[in-house]
């Protein structure tokens, strides 16, 4: 009789053998996605773009009435909150965009946007968590230079995957 060890070891090595012969090759049924057309690239960035803009409408409304010191109707908790919604609308847009697959120049306005974004929501999240509405302007004047930086990257965008500039 063979050693417990010895039989141990033969039970792995069959059920190894087992599972390579029953197993079957995962490569035989894994597709390569096909490359998206050009139109199918402008709709999803332009559904991205419409989700992003009708959601930055209605937070703005509320940005400018809680988050301006000279407004009657400042209000920090609001603010944080319309802040906070803004990060959340632009991280959205941004998760998007990253699931299209741009080339070549569009690919570069696009990463370009991304990086721009990504120091918004930086500055949003700080901004989301602040502790005086002061706090708060302070980062929202950081944030107006990267909001044009990235209104001039979503333009290149656009222009690269065949868009107009939007009306």
């Amino acid at each position: 009789m063979p050693p417990p060890h010895a039989r141990f070891t033969l039970v792995l090595c069959f059920a190894a053998a087992l599972m390579v012969a029953c197993g079957g090759s995962t490569s035989a049924t894994t597709s390569t996605p096909s490359p998206l057309t050009q139109a199918q690239i402008q709709a999803r960035y332009a559904a991205a773009a419409a989700r992003y803009n009708q959601g930055e409408t209605q937070i703005a409304l509320t940005e400018n009435a809680s988050c301006d010191a000279a407004s009657a109707t400042v209000a920090l908790g609001a603010c944080q909150t319309a802040l906070s919604a803004q990060r959340q609308l632009t991280i959205a847009y941004d998760n998007a965009l990253r699931a299209i697959p741009f080339s070549g120049s569009a690919a570069t306005a696009a990463g370009r946007l991304l990086g721009d974004d990504a120091a918004i929501e930086k500055l949003l999240e700080q901004a989301a968590t602040a502790p005086a509405i002061t706090v708060i302007a302070t980062l929202q004047e950081q944030v107006i230079p990267l909001l044009a930086s990235a209104a001039t990257d979503a333009a290149a965008l656009r222009q690269a995957i065949g868009l107009p500039a939007p009306a």
